[in-house]
């Protein structure tokens, strides 16, 4: 679609005109919401309200667990399409699942996961209405687009350890979306948005609807909303797309080169759109070198270019760019609803009910599968196909045959869908036994249906019979070399030149693969609160209560894929199921009130039991205080053991996939099946977290609010894997050693010595890995009136001081004998490491800029409210376990050195503005990314972290009544 710059004028006067009519009136007056360390709107007054940071109901209370609340009014103004956006935004959050960072994750591309602290979004709990939520894929996350944004009053993320409080997962945190429960009337809303590029055309439709029935002793909600955005379809369409930043290294001698660097222009010399031959026959001097095949099997020179390695640079040569055909933003489209029911049977005892529906999904396309390795197409002088120009310099030279390598365009996209369906239905009594005690308990039971589809892939066996093909002598056509798959109905593929694969023979050699993975969940949970006694400083308030929950997990797959017969992923059906029965008692004792040195000292203590069906008990516990010596300074710290339970992805799943490796006993780098396993063994993660801070609200400056934060999260026996290449390294070494051993049991081979042939690896998760993440949090917030309004200031930020992770291999830095550096060893600190992450989903910690700063004005008044946002994203190096020019450690001899590790910072700006039409209508505007302020250099390198599709623009009207 051509993007008419009278649509963007238009769009562009809209959202700012909050600003020219406030400046207008009253000088430049911009707004900020409230500040997000403590709430960033009123919730509804609705009596006691249990904030997440802890299970005890008690007034005044402040958690010593940090605690953000988000309300719904700082989400409306930043006029994003979902919860995942808005807390992305936040600092501590890391964007390692969202639209824009996983365009090409076949088993889940365009959700989007709550990941707070760079560890992996598997360690952040995502509650809604403090209560679990049924999982949207088999490692155990949520997806926030299937949560409808209208219905939503809040979202607090408690940034620190909460398995005492919350179970399992809440080792980084817990996001847990409040719906509004007591809307009164009719609300609505509607938007259009649009890029600067023309693209990514979004429209979201949504309404609430809230009222009193039954004379007012029952209460409903009832809400839903439409969203659609029509994606970016690639990189090739943004101008940072088409300078083709990729990693190059070099091969053979280099002279005085670094091992790589990171360039733009770069094209692949190792593949064709129809076949370039590649090996040693093809080097420098040798026959074949200089070759490749053009449309109908023409011989045609190869230009090399300004080769480096397997690549040219700066757009030279007759390479191809493969990843401008990737999507670069996939389609999303979701719809979700969700309602529900309050009652007071008596004035003692009340019932509720919630039902939620939703279903969302994503479309995109990635490149069919390229060819470059010089085992995947290997053409024999009998092919029939073989260009007699060619046949003839083999046959001078006695060549029997030659590897090509093609980018197989021809064979038509590999499209992609993934789609998820949720229902969810919990109901529930809560009743007030007098003298401060109250209960609760419920039931629920949610359901998500999520399916896979990959068009257009590969079968692998299929592809290699047809490679292999043969003259028949009797009908002096084509066939299959293979007896037995010509029985099967092998059709030959002609690869020599583009075009020349026939429909039949493309039929023949991919597939469509199917995956349905079915989760249900089931709980039930009992709470009680109460003050049994008090002290000399006040009531002792207590919370505790037991909680059943069983999850099962059922995946069907294709027969290709569940026999691993493709290419790669070929998921596994499987069934399994595991159930937990948790305990948990939670106090706070007040040690001193209105004294002379505190105003306030509380001590808050939690300690849960957790017994799991495939792991056994443990247990975990948090202690706690605060203290507040005197009214505008609080002091707050935690200690916790806090867990994350294997998912039934690591304890059932599996999947295989081929993959090019070396073989440690003959040097030959070839492809071989890697199956990725899962383990019933594995164990629950445990981590010991520590929180300590500050919050400072100077009285003689009213409106000031200062906080900081210090957080330290060490894990322990984290979930990992080791590489297939690893596995075969160290089998490796331990038959040159005292024998075959630990790693050798994951290793299929086949012969001894030098004829050892690796048939497959098995790749096993294990808790064999470490995480630690250590930081600061703060936030400065102010906020006066402002002739008619209110005029507030922001900022608040994230540093990051270490992201740990450390494999388990117990590798140490090592050096050759000249004192060059070849390996970081196995514990690297990713801290500040800004690439590294580019496609899938993002499961670990592999990268956290040091520093990430969100900063706003804001100004709002009866009419009108208007924002400037400024976001900083820090740069920082590309991959912490190579070594640049910047490190003490730089040689450019060694095998990971690299010309230039380092990436630049990005500022982004954001304006919004909304003005109000009449009491119950107001249009609202915004624009992202003002200044169209493009991903750093290299573009490609830095996904998720740095804003990938430039300027955009929304407009919306909402209605309420």
């Amino acid at each position: 679609m051509i993007f008419r710059a009278d649509r963007a004028a238009m769009l562009c006067s809209v959202a700012l005109s909050g600003f020219l009519v406030t400046s207008a009136s009253a000088g430049v007056e911009l707004n900020l919401q409230e500040p997000v360390g403590e709430a960033l709107s009123e919730p509804a007054k609705v009596g006691d309200i249990v904030v997440t940071g802890s299970r005890v109901v008690r007034a005044g209370f402040d958690a010593p667990t940090p605690t953000t609340v988000l309300g719904a009014e700082a989400m409306e103004q930043r006029a994003l399409p979902n919860v995942g956006e808005f807390l992305n935004e936040a600092p501590a959050f890391r964007p390692s699942q969202t639209p824009q960072t996983n365009p090409q994750n076949l088993l889940g591309g365009g959700q989007s996961f709550a990941d707070l602290r760079g560890l992996g979004s598997i360690r952040t709990l995502t509650l809604v209405n403090g209560r679990r939520y049924v999982p949207s894929s088999a490692t155990g996350q949520v997806d926030l687009n299937l949560i409808p944004t209208i219905m939503v009053e809040r979202v607090e993320a408690v940034t620190g350890g909460a398995s005492a409080a919350w179970g399992s997962d809440a080792v980084a945190g817990v996001v847990n979306v409040i719906f509004n429960s007591t809307l009164r009337g009719v609300k609505a809303d509607v938007s259009y948005g649009i890029t600067e590029e023309g693209d990514n055309e979004t429209v979201r439709a949504a309404i609430a609807v809230g009222d009193d029935f039954h004379n007012g002793r029952g209460h409903f909600v009832v809400g839903g909303e439409y969203y659609n955005a029509a994606g970016i379809s690639s990189y090739n369409d943004r101008e940072w797309g088409r300078r083709w930043e990729e990693l190059v290294s070099f091969s053979g001698p280099r002279g005085n080169n670094p091992s790589r660097l990171y360039a733009s222009g770069v094209t692949q010399n190792n593949q064709t759109y129809g076949g370039v031959i590649l090996g040693p026959n093809a080097a420098v001097g040798r026959p074949l070198h200089g070759i490749q095949f053009g449309a109908g099997g023409t011989v045609l020179p190869f230009d090399y270019g300004d080769a480096i390695g397997v690549n040219a640079i700066n757009y030279t040569g007759d390479g191809i760019y493969s990843r401008g055909q990737h999507t670069l933003l996939p389609e999303i489209f979701r719809e979700a609803a969700a309602a529900q029911f309050n009652y007071d049977l008596t004035p003692s005892l009340k019932a509720f009910a919630e039902l939620n529906y939703a279903s969302a999904g994503a479309r995109f396309r990635t490149p069919q599968s390229r060819d470059s390795s010089l085992t995947a197409i290997v053409i024999k002088r009998d092919n029939p196909f073989l260009p007699k120009a060619v046949a003839d310099i083999m046959d001078a030279n006695g060549i029997a045959s030659f590897p090509i390598g093609r980018a197989n365009d021809d064979f038509g996209p590999t499209n992609a869908e993934n789609f998820s369906t949720t229902t969810r239905f919990s109901a529930g009594l809560s009743g007030d036994l007098g003298g401060g005690w109250a209960w609760d308990a419920y039931y629920q039971f949610g359901r998500n249906v999520a399916d896979s589809t990959i068009e257009n892939l590969r079968i692998a066996q299929n592809y290699s019979y047809a490679i292999d093909a043969v003259l028949d002598p009797a009908t002096n056509r084509a066939i299959c070399r293979d007896a037995v798959a010509r029985a099967q109905g092998c059709v030959p593929i002609n690869l020599i030149g583009q075009g020349s694969p026939s429909a039949q023979a493309i039929d023949y050699t991919h597939g469509t693969q199917f995956y349905r993975i079915e989760l249900e969940q089931s709980v039930f949970a009992a709470n009680i609160t109460g003050e049994p006694f008090s002290t000399w400083a006040g009531p002792v308030s207590v919370a505790a209560g037991a909680e059943h929950r069983k999850e099962t997990t059922n995946a069907r797959s294709d027969e290709l894929a569940a026999n691993g017969r493709f290419t790669f992923s070929n998921p596994r059906p499987f069934a399994g199921d595991l159930s937990v029965s948790e305990v948990y008692a939670e106090t706070v004792v007040p040690m001193a009130q209105d004294m002379a040195w505190a105003k306030s000292l509380d001590l808050n203590a939690a300690v849960r039991y957790t017994d799991y069906s495939t792991s056994g008990g443990v247990t975990t516990w948090k202690i706690g205080g605060s203290y507040e010596p005197f009214n505008d300074l609080r002091f707050r710290a935690t200690r916790s053991r806090d867990i994350r339970a294997p998912n039934a992805s690591e304890l059932f799943a599996t999947t295989s996939s081929l993959t090019t490796i070396r073989n440690p006993w003959t040097g030959v780098t070839e492809q071989t099946t890697v199956v990725f396993s899962p383990a019933a063994s594995l164990k629950p993660e445990e981590a010991d977290t520590l929180t300590f801070g500050a919050v400072y609200s100077p009285s003689v400056v009213p409106g000031l609010r200062l906080s900081v934060d210090y957080y330290d999260i060490d894990i322990a026996g984290a979930i990992s894997s080791f590489t297939a290449q690893a596995v075969a390294d160290n089998c490796f070494g331990e038959i040159a050693g005292s024998g075959a051993g630990f790693f050798c049991g994951f290793v299929n081979r086949t012969g001894t010595g030098a004829a050892t042939a690796v048939r497959s690896v098995d790749v096993q998760l294990l808790n064999v890995a470490s995480l630690q993440a250590k930081g600061v949090d703060f936030e400065v917030s102010y906020r006066r009136p402002f002739r008619s309004g209110n005029i507030s200031a922001r900022l608040f930020g994230t540093y990051t001081k270490d992201l740990i992770f450390d494999d388990g291999t117990g590798a140490k830095p090592t050096y050759n004998s000249a004192g060059v550096i070849q390996s970081r060893g196995g514990v690297i600190n990713r801290a500040g490491q800004v690439g590294g992450f580019t496609s899938g989903q993002n499961n670990g910690a592999t990268n956290a800029p040091e520093w990430v700063l969100n900063g706003a004005l804001n100004y709002s008044d009866d009419r009108f409210t208007a924002q400037i946002q400024g976001r900083y994203v820090g740069g920082g190096s590309i991959d912490n376990a190579l070594v640049g020019p910047d490190s003490p450690d730089y040689n450019p001899a060694s095998p990971i050195s690299i010309a230039d590790n380092k990436v630049d910072s990005r500022f982004y700006v954001n304006l919004s503005g909304s003005y109000r039409l009449s009491e119950a209508a107001e249009i609202y505007g915004a624009i992202n990314n003002a200044t169209d302020t493009e991903p750093p250099f290299p573009s490609t390198a830095v996904a998720g972290l740095y804003d990938r599709i430039g300027r955009s623009y929304s407009l919306g009207l909402r209605f309420k009544y």
